[in-house]
């Protein structure tokens, strides 16, 4: 049994209703960018999880560990942190998704920005921790594999802050990510679409597939646990 479902089931305990569960999950982000990881987490403070991923990360206060992760929040709660919610890629479309630093100092922009091949076709791999209701850092808190997405480029902008009194310089990077299911509506070998399964189906020779119907259908039904439906 992995340490997230157990530390999970010690959270739920006796309860019998989801309303009676309280427990916290938040996302941690892993940037493998080649030479230069990233580690991130959606909270404040150093991280430390049970499992690591990738090699220990430099920062100007000392080396982290690969099982730390850099908290995105800073000392007045603003997530510095842009990240984009998954989106769902069950018809093979593959959304593109925008993950980044909104708000970065002009060092950090150009170093990124001559850096920036090293993105191409890397992964960001997002993973959940769990914490219980009021529950502060663990020294050791489990993660448990969410998603993997491939970055495919990365922007970067400059402009003037909205300020009249006093405006300055903003800088921003963002990196444009792809899910693996790019390229998935494309024949041959399309899948879940009932288009591209019926073209799929005449190239190898099927008249009729009635299959490819109830296949679409079930690919493209959202199924609800709990609640009022």
């Amino acid at each position: 049994m992995s340490d997230f479902r157990t530390r999970l089931l010690e959270i739920t305990g006796s309860a019998t209703d989801s309303h009676d569960i309280r427990a916290m999950v938040a996302r941690c982000f892993f940037y493998d960018f080649d030479g230069f990881p990233v580690r991130l987490w959606e909270g404040q403070g150093v991280l430390t999880t049970t499992i690591g991923a990738g090699d220990p990360m430099v920062t100007p206060d000392g080396t982290l560990a690969a099982n730390e992760w850099l908290g995105t929040y800073d000392a007045l709660g603003n997530n510095r942190h842009e990240a984009a919610q998954l989106q769902d890629s069950r018809d093979g479309a593959s959304p593109r998704m925008k993950f980044g630093l909104p708000h970065i100092d002009l060092e950090t922009y150009e170093a990124l920005k001559a850096d920036q091949a090293l993105a191409k076709d890397r992964d960001l791999v997002i993973y959940r921790a769990i914490f219980g209701k009021g529950e502060g850092l663990r020294p050791q808190t489990p993660i448990q594999f969410a998603a993997r997405l491939t970055m495919k480029s990365v922007e970067f902008t400059r402009r003037m802050s909205g300020r009249t009194d006093s405006p300055e310089m903003e800088y921003s990077a963002r990196v444009l990510l792809a899910s693996g299911e790019e390229g998935r509506s494309r024949i041959p070998g399309a899948t879940y679409t009932d288009t591209a399964q019926r073209e799929r189906a005449a190239q190898l020779g099927v008249a009729s597939d009635s299959g490819c119907v109830f296949i679409a259908r079930n690919a493209q039904r959202t199924f609800v646990i709990g609640g009022d439906r």
